[in-house]
């Protein structure tokens, strides 16, 4: 096919990254790029998600990342994934022979799976500040979105997702799911909860988002983007550092910060060069100062990695959540970052020296005891009902195309792109018939209809 083609059934299917972004892939991959990197190197501590996929679709990636590459005209094809993933190393390895690709094999270090630090790691270039691996020639699709990739290219769009469902859980596995399943439900095939008063994390626990109890759990749904729920108790150091306020996090920035330069010194995007430092932000913050000052712009910066607090900081305090705080009262301000772009390539030196074990970075967020490699099925999940968002990517949410009362059909499209916008198809995970649009298209299954 040629990359027209390509990129139509890419769009058609509704394909978006996977890794967390949720930016549409038909449009990520209309570029041109010396290099596409297959990224499963998984991120986050507890997620099993990448390993499952790689497990399962190791070839269907390679195909997929094979017909990425021809289409941007790349001339190298990387499969990126850890040493430690013993039971999978082989069946990537075979696939990487069949498609001609390289296969790069990382250390267990946080954050591996994250892309700007990927593509230093794989072609020693550095992403400038604010910008996409393209503008160094670079692609990278997490290998959940080359799963999907491939489907597309055989006419199948994104109606499932494969989640890591962990932490207190009865039977920690992985979770096949139409989108738009309860994610209530997808606990519950995890054998529920082993504490009485849990609350959970969507995503991983350095940059997912806490849902307080049960009851908002059973409001959430199942989106392209998620990859995984983790149940903790209540108490548990990430829900006290996750619901502190921000009038909070400035008394203890003011009060506590030691201006010591360890958030900066092992951020890692300062590790690639570029001019972000988080204790300038920290500065300011804690003098009240952040909208006044360009060291408050440095903000804009922040990859919400969550190293600075979780892992560097002496002092216990909370960088990331302050500068997604500052980020936001900027943005509502319409102050934007106007300072340097360029890469210093003198911060790079000590990185090797600098990366987080991944060992050590799970006891200091106390979740050590869930950290296991195993990737049980629990088999894919039949719900009753689903409620499909028609947002939860990156761009304009999708424009409903049914409506109340409609018999739809699996895979049928019911969400399409606004014209002349950044966007992403929906489509139903299941037969049935659709009972109510509104930011999102609620599917009752056929048989239940």
């Amino acid at each position: 096919m040629n990359r027209d083609e390509f990129i139509e059934m890419i769009r058609a299917a509704g394909v978006v990254g996977e890794g967390g972004a949720g930016f549409p892939a038909h449009v990520k991959y209309a570029g041109t790029a010396d290099t596409v990197i297959a990224n499963g190197c998984e991120c986050e501590p507890l997620l099993h998600t990448d390993r499952s996929h790689m497990e399962r679709n190791a070839r269907d990636i390679a195909q997929a990342l094979a017909e990425l590459r021809r289409a941007v005209g790349a001339g190298k094809g990387i499969f990126a994934l850890k040493k430690k993933q013993i039971g999978v190393i082989d069946k990537v390895r075979e696939a990487c022979r069949e498609f001609d690709l390289e296969m790069a094999l990382l250390d267990d270090f946080y954050p591996a799976g994250d892309e700007q630090i990927l593509v230093r790691e794989l072609t020693g270039r550095s992403v400038p500040a604010l910008g996409i691996p393209l503008q160094v020639g670079c692609i990278v699709a997490n290998v959940g979105t080359l799963v999907s990739v491939n489907a597309a290219l055989g006419g199948k769009p994104v109606t499932h997702k494969t989640l890591t469902v962990t932490g207190d859980v009865r039977k920690p596995g992985m979770v096949r799911a139409p989108v738009g399943t309860s994610m209530d439900e997808c606990l519950a095939a995890a054998g529920g909860t082993l504490t009485k008063d849990p609350v959970f994390i969507l995503g991983g626990p350095m940059m997912g988002r806490l849902v307080e109890d049960e009851a908002a759990l059973k409001k959430e749904y199942v989106a392209k983007v998620d990859g995984g729920l983790i149940a903790l108790p209540r108490g548990h150091y990430l829900h006290h550092n996750a619901t502190q306020k921000v009038e909070k996090m400035r008394r203890r920035a003011a009060a506590a910060c030691i201006q010591c330069r360890f958030c900066s010194d092992l951020c890692p995007r300062m590790l690639i060069g570029q001019p972000f430092e988080t204790h300038r932000v920290m500065r300011v913050f804690g003098a009240d100062a952040e909208m006044e000052s360009e060291s408050g712009t440095l903000a804009h910066l922040c990859s919400g990695c969550g190293v600075c607090e979780h892992y560097a900081c002496p002092m216990r305090l909370s960088p990331r959540r302050v500068n997604q705080a500052v980020k936001k009262a900027l943005a509502d301000k319409k102050i934007s970052y106007e300072g340097s772009r360029e890469i210093n390539e003198r911060r790079t030196q000590p990185r090797e020296y600098r990366k987080i074990p991944l060992a050590r970075l799970a006891a200091r967020l106390d979740i050590t005891r869930y950290m296991r490699l195993e990737t049980p099925d629990l088999g894919t999940l039949t719900p009753s009902v689903t409620r499909v968002p028609l947002g939860r990517h990156i761009g304009a949410p999708a424009k409903p195309v049914v409506n109340v009362g409609q018999k739809v059909r699996c895979g049928e499209c019911i969400g399409e792109i606004p014209k002349k916008s950044l966007g992403a198809r929906v489509h139903a995970g299941m037969d049935g018939v659709v009972v109510s649009v509104d930011d999102a298209v609620t599917i009752r299954g056929e048989k239940y209809a």
